[in-house]
């Protein structure tokens, strides 16, 4: 879902006023008279309703705040920006430099809505976009979408040898897919010329930006940019997998190279059976069959941007369980009352980029966050007591990993979930499955 298909203007609105609720009212009062609503003032308190139930401030200077309002369409959406940032009070007095303000017509489901808040933050936070709007390098939306030309106006052809010797050793070995890295590029140009006729999946940190000028290809959400090469590899198989986009019996071709460097630099053949074959000890499936891919990709990011980040620059550590929650709540207990308990799942699920600050303040205590199939945060503050009816089931983990290690690996081995750790001590991430590392993500290796 596309949210430039809602756009009611596309001038990015500057606002003059600091004040966060003054800044709320001016983009408001503007969409309500662009959309022809009648009735600004239900519209405007609504709107500070949901923000005294929780802040729209999605992190990275962006607040997408929402309403319910009669319009014709199922969304309506402006976009405005404070180049010097509002006070806005949100969590560690970080201010707001882009809000996005949604429309909501009240026949809409609460999916819907999840999904495009989605796609809105994941486009917002690309960090060349995030810039060009908050510096005011761009005045129009269009611009944010317009391909590079050349002098003449006319788009540029980019020829990309290590795409057509990808293309002449899949049709050699008759591969599967080929597993395309764009984030290594700096624009989408080359994709354009691209001619492979060979299903081509495209591994991206943000996805939105290809959704409206490409079809034929499929998609998936990578969690971070900044990996190298073999990580991309490791984390654009998994997803992949998880998409069933491939399977254990495909060979793929990959496409990779160091991000942001505008150049491939690595072909690599990957016969996922032989070469993954850890994947499927125990189950033919890779991930929890009732956790949906999308959930896998944004707990995967979060997880990254934790171990990358921190909070406030000071290195956390913790554990997300996803799926088979009913048989993962026989195997825990509440270290603290649970945060999350008492609220509708549409307003604590990890797919809702609204959630991002909460989840990401409470990993800064101990214990795990259970995370249901579709996105629902369970609980948080969460021991883990995994149990072994017997003890050759208790899962050898290498020299070096602790308890919060060993109790992730654990709860994955009695149960059919799937665990994803972050070591406080190196901001390393490791994916459990059937007690075995399935995936590490490490900062000496570019996560």
């Amino acid at each position: 879902m596309s949210f430039r298909n809602y756009l009611i203007s596309d001038i990015i609105l500057d606002i003059d006023d600091d004040v966060k609720e003054k800044a709320l009212d001016f983009v408001a009062k503007r969409m309500c008279k662009k959309a022809k609503i009648a009735k600004y003032k239900p519209v405007f308190e609504d709107i500070l309703r949901r923000e005294e139930s929780a802040s729209s401030f999605i992190g990275h200077g962006i607040a997408i705040a929402k309403a319910t309002a009669p319009i014709e369409n199922e969304f309506a959406i402006m976009l405005a920006r404070n180049c010097d940032g509002i006070n806005y009070d949100a969590a560690r007095n970080a201010k707001v430099n882009i809000i996005v303000m949604v429309l909501i017509n009240p026949n809409v489901g609460e999916q819907k809505i999840i999904e495009l808040t989605a796609n809105i933050a994941t486009f917002f936070k690309d960090v060349a976009i995030n810039n060009s709007v908050r510096n005011e390098e761009i005045d129009t939306i269009s611009e944010l979408f317009r391909s590079q030309t050349d002098d003449e106006g006319e788009k540029r052809i980019v020829k990309e040898p290590l795409l057509s010797s990808a293309s002449a050793l899949a049709r050699e070995i008759n591969a599967k897919a080929i597993l395309i890295f764009a984030d290594v590029k700096q624009d989408l140009e080359f994709l354009r010329n691209v001619r492979i006729r060979k299903q081509i999946i495209i591994i991206t940190a943000n996805k939105s930006k290809f959704l409206d000028s490409l079809t034929g290809y499929d998609f998936v959400q990578a969690p971070i940019a900044k990996t190298s090469g073999i990580g991309q590899i490791k984390i654009g198989i998994l997803l992949a997998l998880s998409r069933n986009l491939v399977s254990r019996e495909d060979v793929v071709v990959c496409v990779a190279g160091t991000a942001g460097k505008d150049a491939f630099n690595l072909i690599s053949v990957v016969d996922i059976d032989k070469e993954f074959d850890f994947f499927f000890t125990r189950t033919r499936s890779l991930t929890p069959p009732d956790v949906k891919p999308e959930v896998l990709e944004r707990v995967l990011g979060l997880a990254t941007e934790i171990g990358l980040e921190g909070r406030e620059g000071k290195a956390i550590g913790t554990i997300f369980v996803l799926g088979d929650t009913e048989n993962v709540n026989s195997h825990i207990k509440q270290l603290i009352i649970n945060p999350f308990k008492g609220y509708k799942k549409s307003e604590k699920n990890v797919l809702d980029p609204a959630i991002e600050e909460t989840v990401k303040e409470f990993a800064t205590i101990d214990g795990a966050f259970i995370i249901a199939g579709d996105g629902t945060v369970v609980s948080g503050g969460t021991y883990l007591n995994p149990s072994f009816p017997d003890t050759g089931m208790i899962p050898e983990l290498l020299s070096g990993l602790g308890s919060r290690h060993t109790a992730g690996a654990g709860i994955t081995v009695c149960t059919n979930a799937m665990a994803i750790v972050i070591s406080e001590s190196t901001g390393q991430v490791t994916v459990f499955k059937n007690g075995s590392t399935v995936l590490t993500l490490s900062k000496q290796n570019g996560i």
